[in-house]
């Protein structure tokens, strides 16, 4: 028996020329080099005078080691030999058949798995063939190969261990099949999207993300029998349960509810061993197997279960699939809820091809409607996006929808012709303000000064509690101003208790007696509508009384706020550079939005620096709000942000070029909010709690 000595660090020892060498299996087999030889006991082959390969002693393994008199040779590494006067164990060599060369260097050139589990590289180590947490003694080792597959067993041994290569046969099989189906027809985006998606398998098939994208791509484009194989051929390496979810998915679009099922069925008990787990997804499994598109209800299902599950990968699959009649409400809007989510998250290419899809196959829906309307909005295309919005909140009220939370301006969005000019227009009070009662600090003296700047604010009884912290910032804010000049801070509140109207008369008092560079000015009565939505619109239902009394700039934001000790020294600076402040999160600095939705608009702090165009623009926000606001509609939510984005288009955005537009998220906050400091409640505590009574306190020292 021929057999080669193979060095600890995984290479031959051979020779090129005069010359002794490592060489890797690939040299031997393409005879770059010529391999040393044992035949016959450890006779070396060819020979070399002086050299005598001779047994390790004291060793378990077969190791034996090459001496030139009182010196070893040794690999040093997989490159190097070099004479030693020491010999270490790993300097040893170890003989092994030369017929383990060729299954040897197959083995180490790719990845390879055994059964249904993870792609393992082989690799040499100690002397033994190593694949994952497998290793093989080398001198026992026996190996056969039969194309794509390789058996190994151990001398002794009856365990026979069967490894695949990768890619395997199938997969190549499919790729072809898949580019040939491509070939001869129009190309397009989605055609391009499988064509580099192939490219990727085909170049990394050990990557079994990519053969999961590509099985995803070939169903979102209905090659769904291409999606199945190539999922299959992904289940060989991946034994995870999220896999199996994935198989139930692509079963229930494939309209295969009963395997759909049974996959399902399958991950979840691999998934949880515990029954009574199991058992809580009876109910999901009955109605699943009776037609329903329950695979809708299990992300959410699972995270209330367990706080976890199954990789989402696939969940768009369940999108743009034709809807079963058989589904229930709770299916409907969590079909709506997801739509919504995901339809432009890969971009906007496959965003109008998921739409297209999705038309095709459940035509008209809130959920579609709602989407083409951003994308229409974002495409500067007001005239098609009110159209759409429009459908869309009929749709929704019509099924019983209720859109994500940040759809729900949809409600109270108008549509462009019903905006022009309505600064101009009369319109019914609907919400009740023009009843409220208004009161103003009056300092002697002063009663004709225009303030330098108004700060707009509402709230309802719950929110109060903000109002003494922001109250008291600005108190000392304007109590350590050098110079003069005037602030007027203005509050509208909702029904206020009997408290905190005496407390507010108190404030007014105290300001109409003592000169503390702050003036002050609240309005209170009862809302016709009481919700979160009026709460937040209070600060533009009061804006143009404001505007009528005093003209000057004007800054609107939430009341859960307050006033840093620079806070002056902030404003005078945008004073002085801007002309307009809004928190345009979603839009780049030449004043294009780049995402989201028209509302997508913070209405959090707003500065309005124009005093001439204030009374138009506070008459405008106002008159929204009131036309708007509609108390059959499920909800009422944004309807701030829909005005003040409205109000934007109409009296900002025109001029945008020659306009200086702050962006209120850049550069130091004139207001600590709570997104600052981590929360409302943060917000109370940050820098010391301020109750009433410390505001009067602080009046009366």
């Amino acid at each position: 028996m021929t057999s080669y000595l193979l060095s600890w660090h995984g290479t031959l020892l051979a020779s090129r020329e005069a010359c002794l060498c490592t060489a890797s299996f690939a040299d031997v087999l393409l005879k770059v080099v010529t391999p040393v030889l044992l035949e016959d006991g450890y006779e070396v082959t060819p020979a070399r005078s002086g050299l005598v390969l001779r047994e390790l002693p004291d060793t378990t393994r077969p190791l034996c080691v090459l001496r030139m008199g009182t010196e070893f040779l040794s690999s040093r590494n997989s490159m190097d030999l070099d004479w030693t006067g020491h010999h270490m164990d790993w300097e040893s060599f170890l003989p092994i058949r030369a017929s383990l060369i060729p299954v040897l260097h197959a083995l180490l050139s790719r990845r390879w798995s055994m059964g249904k589990g993870p792609l393992h590289l082989p690799y040499i180590r100690e002397f033994s063939l190593v694949i994952g947490e497998q290793a093989w003694p080398l001198e026992t080792l026996m190996a056969t190969r039969e194309d794509d597959i390789v058996l190994l067993e151990t001398e002794g041994e009856e365990t026979v261990w069967i490894l695949e290569s990768c890619p395997p046969k199938v997969l190549s099989q499919l790729l072809n099949a898949l580019s040939e189906s491509l070939m001869g027809i129009d190309s397009t985006s989605e055609t391009e999207w499988l064509n580099r998606q192939i490219l990727k398998v085909s170049v990394a098939p050990h990557e079994i993300i990519h053969i999961l994208y590509l099985a995803l791509m070939c169903a979102e484009q209905g090659r769904l029998d291409f999606a199945q194989e190539f999922l299959k051929c992904a289940r060989l390496y991946d034994e995870r349960p999220d896999l199996i979810y994935f198989q139930a998915i692509l079963s229930e679009r494939m309209g295969d509810h009963a395997a759909a099922t049974a996959h399902l069925s399958q991950a979840l008990a691999q998934q949880f061993p515990d029954p009574s787990i199991i058992r809580q997804f009876g109910y999901l499994e009955t109605r699943m197997a009776e037609g329903e598109n329950m695979l809708l209800l299990l992300p959410e299902l699972m995270q209330q279960v367990s706080g976890s599950g199954f990789d989402p990968l696939f969940d768009s699959l369940m999108l743009s699939q034709k809807l079963a009649t058989t589904n229930n409400q709770d299916v409907v809007q969590a079909y709506s809820l997801m739509f919504e989510q995901s339809c432009f998250s890969k971009g906007r290419d496959r965003g109008l091809a998921l739409l297209r899809h999705e038309q095709t196959c459940n035509g008209i829906r809130y959920w579609s409607e709602i989407c083409l309307g951003h994308d229409a909005w974002l495409s500067g295309d007001r005239a098609a996006a009110d159209k759409h919005y429009s459908e869309a909140k009929t749709q929704a009220i019509e099924t019983g929808i209720m859109p994500i939370h940040y759809n729900c301006g949809v409600f109270s969005w108008l549509p462009e012709n019903e905006v022009a000019g309505l600064e101009d227009k009369v319109v019914e009070d609907r919400l009740g303000t023009s009843a409220w009662t208004w009161k103003s600090s009056v300092l002697p003296g002063q009663e004709d000064v225009q303030p330098e700047l108004c700060l707009v604010f509402g709230c309802d009884t719950g929110y109060f509690q903000f109002i003494p912290k922001l109250v008291l910032s600005l108190l000392k804010v304007c109590m350590a101003r050098s110079k003069g000049g005037r602030i007027r801070l203005c509050l509208g509140i909702d029904s206020p208790t009997s408290e905190q109207l005496d407390w507010l008369e108190e404030i007014a008092s105290a300001l109409s007696v003592h000169d503390y560079g702050l003036d002050f000015t609240f309005a209170h009565g009862p809302l016709t509508y009481r919700d979160g939505a009026t709460y937040t619109a209070i600060r533009y239902l009061i804006f143009p009384e404001i505007a009528e009394r005093w003209s000057c700039p004007v800054i609107t934001a939430d009341c859960d706020g307050y006033f840093p000790s620079d806070f002056l020294t902030l404003w005078e600076e945008m004073k002085a550079t801007a002309d307009y402040g809004f928190r345009l999160y979603a839009y780049d600095k030449a004043g294009h939005q780049f995402f989201g939705e028209p509302w997508g608009f913070g209405a959090g702090i707003s500065y309005f620096g124009n005093a001439e165009k204030v009374p138009d623009i506070a008459r405008f926000l106002h008159n929204y709000l009131q036309i708007a606001y509609n108390p059959d509609n499920p909800t009422n939510w944004c309807i701030d942000q829909c005005a003040l984005v409205q109000a934007y288009k109409q009296f900002v955005a025109p001029d945008w070029e020659t306009l200086r537009i702050r962006f209120m998220d850049d550069g130091t906050p004139l207001m600590v909010m709570p997104h600052h400091v981590g929360g409302k409640q943060e917000l109370l505590e940050h820098e010391g709690t301020v109750s009433a009574e410390d505001v009067q306190a602080f009046l009366s020292a």
